[in-house]
């Protein structure tokens, strides 16, 4: 097991770019090695490894990536991969909080990309409910009757 992790190690140390096909592969490679082997206890060493692994093809796959890029649908994503890492019990909370993060900040471009083009400028009164025709009167004399009782 530690010999697989070393190559999956040593795989992210070199990927070129932008990324090339083999290196697509060797993320959906690393993404069902993780899931086929979530009840494996990996050591600490184990799962520092494998999360630099999953930091280098974030950065190459996400981090590095043009903003353009993010709404194309057939964009190659380590998103999937940082998914099923939160999944999983092998990792450590700290390891489990930074995953958050990329997971979110992917998130965050794919909506911002999104909400640019698809919607349109929101009033910022929209959040907050009108009360323009709420009976003021009637929810006083309801209120003073309850602390009558």
């Amino acid at each position: 097991m530690e010999q697989r992790i070393q190559q999956f190690h040593d795989d992210t140390k070199a990927i070129p770019n932008p990324p090339n096909a083999k290196t697509c592969k060797q993320l959906r490679t690393l993404k069902k090695f993780i899931h086929k082997n979530q009840d494996y206890r990996f050591s600490d060493k184990e799962k520092n490894k494998l999360f630099a692994c999953i930091e280098a093809y974030f950065s190459a796959f996400d981090r590095n990536a043009p903003a353009e890029t993010m709404a194309d649908p057939d964009r190659i994503s380590a998103f999937p991969l940082i998914e099923d890492a939160l999944k999983v019990p092998c990792f450590t909370t700290k390891q489990k909080n930074q995953l958050l993060k990329w997971y979110e900040e992917i998130l965050a471009k794919q909506e911002g990309n999104n909400s640019k083009k698809d919607a349109p400028r929101n009033n910022i009164n929209d959040d907050e409910e009108n009360y323009d025709d709420f009976d003021w009167d009637a929810f006083e004399n309801n209120k003073d009757d309850d602390l009558e009782l």
